[in-house]
């Protein structure tokens, strides 16, 4: 019995979809132009920048901080490659054992 319930549910929702599918789009009439901006925007930021003068910066150098604690440039798999195979490795001569049994 809840199998039926479910599945009428389902069938109504199906066609209550589908009408809606089916109904006429509503036109929608143009509205006319609302001149709610009483100014220029464009006028009112070139005077902003010519006031500011924003194309002249002169900001003054500031004092080097060395906060990484490595070499920036050596970060690339490269050039740790060539870190590890600089590094000599002197191993003791070590006595031939023949353990493999033919």
């Amino acid at each position: 019995m809840k199998t039926i319930t479910k599945i009428v549910a389902l069938i109504a929702i199906a066609i209550m979809f589908s009408a809606n599918l089916n109904a006429s789009p509503v036109n929608f009439n143009e509205e006319s132009y609302i001149d709610d901006t009483p100014f220029n925007t464009s006028e009112v930021y070139n005077e902003i920048i010519t006031e500011q003068q924003l194309v002249d910066f002169n900001l003054e150098e500031e004092q080097y901080i060395d906060d990484i604690p490595f070499n920036t440039e050596c970060i690339s798999a490269n050039c740790q490659y060539q870190k590890v195979i600089s590094v000599e490795f002197n191993f003791e001569e070590e006595q031939y054992i023949n353990d493999i049994e033919l």
